[in-house]
């Protein structure tokens, strides 16, 4: 049934994702009687949530400006402000403890930041990937575009984005929404929308569901002027807001009684953000944004390259999406929220100056921003990483790649904040933020030590998740069970496991003189080795998000960060949809009930019961220890204490090769530069009573075999000290130097080995698409050696690369730091029995 604006109802949000039909099946949808329908109290949205302890009187009238950041890269932006004057409550967060992360900009957000959805689709461009039954090839190949991602001429073929994808039709208003658009074309509907009305520059149509209840929203540009292309497509959600009251949406102007109706369709540029997500964040005192921001994978470099307000959608893939920084701040000012903002990792000095001065002119000087370079700049699943690590080897900080990146990611930070001081005239005004690995401790303090880093940091952040503990997980029958691996005091990641890792972090926190944060925290039930969202362990997630115990867990974790004298704690995240990839937001959607929200429920009573207990001006005027107080967290080697642990080998033997706990190869040993695609490692070793398995994998994006000598090509070196002498020389009798050519199937031996060089070791070379793997079985009593548990043996692992013929063009080493290591170069290796 269609309803008119007047009438319609809107009712709870569902999740935006590709497995949303699961949570459809496993929630009641809310009963609505018919005479609830048709009161205002019913059609308005966004105070039914929760009756703040904390509250403020009356509205005040504020001139709001959305700017436009000029594209010069050699001086201060000049923005060519629009005014508009929009009346907002006084802020309700000032005291609030608690911050909140944004969302990704895609067409699956559940928490729909904005009241125009194509925001959020889809480039066109990127529509011509066809992944999924779902997601259909929506764009010819043959398509240009202008500078901002429109159409301009279609060449014969079409044009189209996903504006919405797999949502349930429960989280969109009835009614009609509006489409305008600029320019002469034709626009056809695809999926689940019907066309209700065309007029000129303007359709109206309505959203349908699917037999399932959800639905897929596109479009396609079908015909389109050259000469007057079609483009400015605009979506708009049904009704409007009234002036004074941002944070409810209503149907009709019969519901501002005493105000004046603002429209989203005749007010789109100024309302900007939808009444929901406004009324959602309002109770945060820190706003993040780097997911909103786009900076994961971001590979911008320069300040022309960030998103713009005029792009024709601020939504896609990784690397393209991310919303200008003039929403990001605009939002700020709204709530009165102090903004946690992020630059892209490669972003270079003129960017982060351009950056930070449009902060500087148009953020509300009443509020903080806190700055944060990149994000989780250790954390190897991400490109920042390796960016890290190559930096940190190009700059010769060090040889080690991992320490590299380490040390690079505290000397650029350093160098960002300094920009961002000489804008500002000092650093009174902002939170000089920098990330540390919430279980390891000792990367933090690395970070933190290296040249006197933490005096130039005002917090240092860490991500507290609570869970982590799959293979528990995956023997899981009940979501009891997930609770029980929830607090169980020797499951990892519990909830005492956590609480331990914190104190350590703020024991380090405090001998540096700095505050700890948490950039993000929570529950973090997720198994990423899943693919479908009744995968199991996947519905137990689900179930156990939604127990009523997750807000005790919730409640717990807030209360003992506090008592351990942490300070602002960023839960992650705002609304999004529970799916494969986890059940990350503090509600499943933006217009989740609260009852059925437990992690927003424990959020909202901790904010209310709990005034934020921090001052920074006092953090930032405490006095900073010396340099040698802090020297004890920079790293020192002790050749006397076991590097590693190895294993024996058990179960299927074809697993033996598995590198299940492989051993990074890291340092750089000869070469000018470092590619983890090029060259790179991993290496393991097991035992049993009769053979030392040892594998490698290497990364080479080229193979070259060319050379006489096995070491000037693509090869692997396997040195052993049987008796962990140490020595300061090779004995050419007890040290063994193994060498595995990528084209080989017998290992040839080093000059150190000269009396073994009539051993035969064979070994296996497999090729991969990214490289190749060596297995070797090797006799312990062609080592000379009795294998026993606790049994102590040095070993290092050196790997070749030569990608142009002649000798290799580098040497990349496990622990040694010398191109040709001796004993007292390797790591030492205790054998485990278990």
């Amino acid at each position: 049934m269609k309803l008119s604006t007047i009438t319609f109802v809107f009712i709870a949000l569902l999740s935006l994702t590709p497995f949303a039909a699961y949570l459809y099946k496993n929630l009641e949808p809310e009963k609505v009687s018919a005479q609830s329908v048709f009161t205002p109290a019913a059609i308005k949205n966004g105070t039914s949530d929760t009756t703040k302890n904390k509250t403020a009187e009356g509205n005040t009238q504020s001139s709001v400006e959305i700017t436009k950041i000029a594209d010069d890269k050699n001086t201060a932006s000049k923005p060519k402000k629009v005014s508009i004057d929009v009346k907002y409550p006084p802020a309700v967060n000032k005291t609030s403890p608690l911050g909140i992360n944004t969302n990704e900009i895609y067409e699956q957000d559940a928490s729909i930041p904005f009241v125009d959805l194509f925001r959020v689709s889809m480039p066109f461009h990127e529509n011509i990937r066809c992944r999924k039954k779902d997601q259909p090839c929506l764009t010819s190949a043959k398509v240009e575009y202008d500078k901002q991602g429109w159409p301009k001429k279609l060449n014969g073929g079409k044009a189209g984005v996903f504006f919405i994808r797999n949502v349930s039709r429960e989280a969109y208003p009835e009614g009609n929404y509006t489409v305008l658009y600029d320019g002469e074309g034709k626009i056809e509907y695809l999926q689940n929308v019907e066309v209700v009305k065309r007029e000129k520059g303007e359709d109206t149509i309505q959203l349908t569901a699917r037999a399932d209840g959800f639905m897929t929203a596109a479009l396609q540009i079908v015909e389109s002027n050259p000469e007057k292309p079609l483009r400015n497509i605009r979506i708009l959600l049904p009704g409007g807001i009234c002036q004074g009251k941002p944070f409810e949406q209503v149907a009709d102007s019969i519901f501002c009684k005493d105000s004046k109706y603002l429209s989203f369709k005749d007010h789109y540029k100024t309302i900007l953000f939808n009444p929901d997500y406004l009324n959602f964040m309002k109770d945060f005192n820190v706003i993040r944004f780097m997911p909103m921001s786009g900076v994961t994978r971001n590979p911008a470099v320069t300040w022309d390259q960030r998103p713009k307000m005029d792009n024709a959608t601020w939504g896609g893939i990784y690397g393209s999406r991310g919303a200008p920084l003039e929403v990001q701040v605009e939002l700020a000012n709204r709530l009165k929220a102090n903004p946690w903002l992020n630059v892209p990792h490669a972003a270079d000095d003129n960017y982060i100056k351009q950056f930070a001065s449009y902060v500087h002119e148009n953020l509300d000087p009443k509020l903080t921003p806190y700055i944060e370079y990149t994000n989780e700049a250790w954390n190897s699943n991400f490109v920042h990483n390796e960016y890290m690590q190559k930096m940190g080897i190009k700059e010769k900080l060090d040889q080690d790649a991992l320490m590299a990146g380490y040390k690079y990611y505290s000397k650029r930070s350093v160098e960002f904040f300094e920009i961002w001081e000489k804008i500002y005239g000092g650093h009174e005004k902002f939170v000089r933020v920098i990330s540390g690995w919430d279980t390891r401790p000792d990367i933090s303090g690395i970070i933190l030590a290296y040249k006197d880093t933490y005096k130039s940091v005002d917090a240092l952040a860490i991500a507290p998740y609570i869970g982590g503990n799959t293979r528990g997980f995956r023997e899981s029958e009940t979501v009891d069970d997930i609770f029980h691996l929830l607090t169980d005091e020797k499951s990892y990641r519990s909830l005492n496991k956590v609480i331990d890792e914190i104190k350590k972090h703020e024991k380090l926190a405090n001998d540096f003189g700095v505050s700890l944060v948490a950039y993000e925290g929570g529950q973090g039930l997720v198994d990423w080795a899943t693919r479908d969202y009744m995968q199991h362990p996947n519905p137990l997630f689900f179930g156990a998000n939604r127990d009523p115990r997750m807000a005790d867990l919730y409640a717990t974790i807030y209360k003992e960060w506090r008592e351990l004298g942490a300070d602002l704690f960023v839960a992650f995240s705002a609304p999004r949809s529970c799916n494969a990839s986890g059940c990350w937001g503090l509600k499943e959607h933006i217009r989740k009930d609260l009852k059925e929200s437990p992690k927003h429920q424990a959020s909202l009573d901790f904010i209310n019961t709990n005034d934020k207990w921090w001052k920074w001006d006092e953090i930032k005027a405490a006095k900073k220890p010396s340099s040698k107080e802090v020297a004890k967290y920079l790293p020192k080697t002790d050749p006397d204490k076991p590097r590693i642990v190895i294993r024996p080998a058990k179960g299927d033997p074809k697993h033996f090769f598995r590198l299940e706990n492989p051993q990074a190869l890291n340092i750089l040993l000869e070469g000018d530069s470092w590619d983890k695609r090029d060259i790179s490692g991993k290496w393991q070793v097991k035992w049993d009573k009769d053979y030392l398995y040892f594998s490698a994998k290497v990364y080479d994006k080229e193979a070259k075999n060319d050379s006489k000598k096995p070491e000037d090509d693509d090869s692997v070196e396997f040195f052993i000290d049987p008796n962990n002498s140490r020595s300061k020389t090779l004995d050419k009798s007890n040290d063994f130097h193994f060498i595995f050519a990528r084209n080989g199937k017998k290992a040839t031996f080093g000059s150190g080995t000269s009396k073994n060089q009539k051993l035969d070791i064979p070994f296996d070379v497999e090729e991969k698409y990214d490289g190749y793997e060596i297995h070797a079985k090797i006799k312990w009593k062609d080592l000379g050696v009795t294998p026993a548990v606790k049994n102590k043996l040095g070993m290092d692992v050196v790997i070749n690369d030569d990608d142009d013929g002649g000798k290799s063009d580098a040497r990349l080493g496990w622990n040694t730091r010398n191109s040709h290591p001796v004993p007292s170069d390797y790591g030492m290796i205790l054998m485990s029995g278990r």
